[in-house]
């Protein structure tokens, strides 16, 4: 069902999709939308109207249908928005403004002539200056571009040709002139300051005339409040410059780009390097000193837990998600001696916390959170199952709503890249003789609208920054991979049995996992995961390790070809309970049997899928009854003959993966005709040969 049909139901509105109707450069699909009219005589109360949906087209009908010539035509706006928020993947600033200048002469020409309706010219002239305001109002971004600021001169220049006196004209210039002020400031800040360090935020200014009697930070004076409310600010900020687009999978990944560049996506990376810095601190904080006493190393953890925990309330899901990756790390996660000293009720509490992340069920306990709260003033914490964490969340809850202090909320930005990738991967660019695909666009939208609702709501902090807790985040010295194991063996040595896991055998080990996995139930999911929480050192020694930590941070190093894969560096690919395969997920698609082969539907397989589940969502994409999904199976179509997914099996680890991922939804009754059908091409290629001979 599509964004409007989900909408026009709540009204007491029903629509479904009828088919499509093609122009020349464009498709539109075409729904029927049945409305019902208020009135209270007898007459007739409900109407039938056709609905037009943009579908594919060219970059010149997209730009076209900004500022349709029909007035009656709907949805308008929602292509707009859709638009403007995804174009710069398949076009240009420079290109849009041509199209819609050109577009505008165009229906002037015409009006001068006295060609078209009178009241059609007036329509799609105003439109166009309604959409150039609201571009430049939205996204002021794309015409930031100093010192020349080309785009806003050019906008400038076509205002001023054609309606000196109008609204574009006038914010226009609004614009222009307020962006190049902010230039002048920033350049005078910057040459009064030494050494030519930008300051923003008045509270630095402060620190550097009081740094003489300020006391530097450490880890053990820094409450953990104080952590997580500075670790908030910081990443309440950077997700507040976070540009959406720079989000969509094509973009981030450097899909079907070749080199390297400092200016794709700086504000994802930035984001992601944030979160890397998050985990890595946690990591340093607790190896760096290998001689404290183990109570010593206990408490350090115990502070983290708070701080996660602290982090919760504060809905700051980034750091949150950053510091149990960071605990549930290889070298932190093997200290058994050190996890078997913390308290039960720290040890509940961290658990807890580990089942916001869950990957069961593509992490629906975190989206499911998202949901509830990522728009609300404060924090829901009384689903907890502890008593003590419920009664002290609810304290500070309290003690925020008195004071009137509300909270944004800073999500895991890793979700919706994640998100974002599947789309990129599972739909074409282009469909239909290269035409852009703008159903994919729409979907992209929904993704980008929500990281845009949620930056509003980041607003909210009112988190003053501690340049000494900056000073001491930025500090503290990185582990790389293979210092922070061998610190982790010195504080728990390794087993006679043990040893580091070698190159040379991690494909054969990661061949072993998959064989294993194979036929697995959903059960072995439940009770591996309970068992892996009471795993001896040299059970965890088995699981495939990470090459270093600096293989979790360039995400422009990363392959963007097949999978989430690429996202590693969010991911952090440390979690002591999944094997550390990249290629932890990957997009199939699947035809129904007896139907095209070209009608096919994409869907996102995971490490944990098993075949009952992915049937019963494939059933209900192709409108079938999902209470008969045993009698279905899964096939998949390969060179020289087809694989049958095992029945109660693990699907991702089933599959072969060298081959194009083309599967097959098939009744199990259908199986006896195609063997009849295989036995007789068989023995009929038979008789050919002896016929040849």
């Amino acid at each position: 069902m599509n964004f409007f049909s989900r909408h026009s139901e709540s009204r007491g509105e029903t629509s479904r999709e009828w088919g499509e109707e093609r122009e020349d450069g464009v498709i539109y699909t075409v729904s029927l939308k049945k409305v019902r009219h208020q009135t209270t005589s007898t007459a007739l109360q409900w109407e039938t109207l056709k609905v037009r949906t943009l579908k594919a087209g060219t970059v010149e009908r997209l730009v076209e249908n900004l500022a349709p010539a029909d007035e009656d035509q709907d949805a308008n706006s929602m292509h707009l928005n859709v638009f403007l928020a995804t174009y710069r993947a398949f076009t240009t600033a420079d290109d849009v403004l041509d199209i819609l200048f050109r577009r505008y002469q165009q229906y002037k020409e015409h009006r001068r002539r006295g060609e078209n309706g009178k009241d059609s010219r007036h329509h799609v002239c105003r439109i166009i200056q309604s959409v150039l305001c609201i571009w430049m109002d939205i996204y002021l971004d794309d015409f930031h571009d100093p010192p020349a600021y080309r785009l806003l001169h050019r906008v400038l220049e076509f205002a001023e040709t054609h309606m000196p006196d109008g609204e574009l004209a006038r914010q226009t210039r609004h614009r222009l002139d307020r962006l190049q002020r902010n230039e002048v400031l920033k350049a005078q800040q910057k040459s009064r300051v030494p050494n030519g360090h930008h300051l923003t935020h008045s509270e630095d200014v402060l620190f550097m005339e009081n740094s003489e009697s300020e006391q530097p930070l450490d880890f053990d004076t820094i409450s953990a409040r104080t952590m997580a409310e500075q670790l908030t600010y910081m990443d309440a900020e950077l997700f507040k410059k976070v540009v959406p687009h720079h989000c969509l999978g094509s973009v981030w990944s450097r899909r079907d780009k070749k080199g390297k560049s400092t200016t794709d996506a700086p504000t994802v990376k930035a984001t992601i390097s944030q979160f890397n810095a998050v985990s890595f601190l946690v990591i340093a904080t607790i190896l760096r000193n290998t001689s404290i006493s183990t109570d010593d190393r206990v408490r350090i953890i115990e502070k983290w837990v708070d701080v996660a925990q602290e982090c919760r309330i504060l809905k700051n899901f980034s750091s949150l998600k950053a510091i149990i990756s960071g605990l549930q790390s290889n070298p932190i996660y093997r200290l058994s001696e050190t996890w078997a000293a913390l308290s039960k009720e720290k040890l509940s509490e961290y658990e807890e916390l580990c089942t916001i992340f869950s990957e069961e069920n593509n992490q629906m306990t975190w989206r499911e959170i998202l949901v509830k709260e990522g728009t609300a003033k404060y924090a829901d914490t009384s689903n907890s199952q502890l008593k003590h964490v419920r009664k002290e969340s609810q304290q500070k809850i309290q003690r925020q709503r008195l004071s009137g202090v509300m909270q944004g909320t800073v999500p895991y930005l890793g979700t919706f890249l994640t998100d974002l990738m599947m789309l990129d991967t599972a739909m074409p660019d282009t469909v239909d003789s290269n035409l852009i695909n703008f159903e994919k666009k729409r979907k992209e939208f929904e993704v980008l609208a929500q990281i845009q609702l949620l930056q509003k709501t980041a607003q909210n902090y009112n988190i003053l920054s501690d340049p000494r807790f900056k000073a001491w985040f930025d500090s503290v010295e990185h582990l790389r991979y293979e210092e922070s194991y061998r610190l982790s063996c010195e504080v728990q040595p390794l087993s006679d049995s043990m040893s580091p896991p070698a190159q040379d055998s991690r494909k054969e080990r990661s061949l072993r996992k998959r064989i294993s996995r194979l036929f697995s139930t959903s059960d072995w999911e439940t009770s591996s995961a309970n068992s892996n929480t009471s795993q001896s050192e040299d059970r965890v020694s088995e699981t495939s390790m990470p090459d270093s930590p600096d293989s979790l941070v360039p995400p422009d190093k990363m392959s963007a070809s097949s999978s989430s894969s690429s996202l590693t560096s969010l991911e952090m690919s440390t979690s002591p309970y999944k094997n550390y395969d990249q290629s932890s997920n990957c997009v199939i698609r699947v035809s129904l049997s007896g139907e095209s082969d070209n009608i096919y539907k994409s869907v996102l397989l995971t490490h944990q899928d098993h075949t009952p589940g992915v049937i019963k969502s494939l059933m209900s994409k192709f409108n079938l009854d999902a209470e008969e999904a045993e009698e279905y199976q899964l096939v998949q179509v390969l060179p020289d003959g087809e694989l049958q997914i095992p029945d109660h099996g693990n699907c991702f680890y089933a599959i072969n993966q060298s081959v194009e991922p083309n599967f097959i939804l098939r009744k199990k009754s259908e199986e006896g005709t195609l063997h009849r059908k295989a036995r007789k091409r068989t023995t009929l290629r038979k008789l050919m040969e002896v016929v040849s001979n």
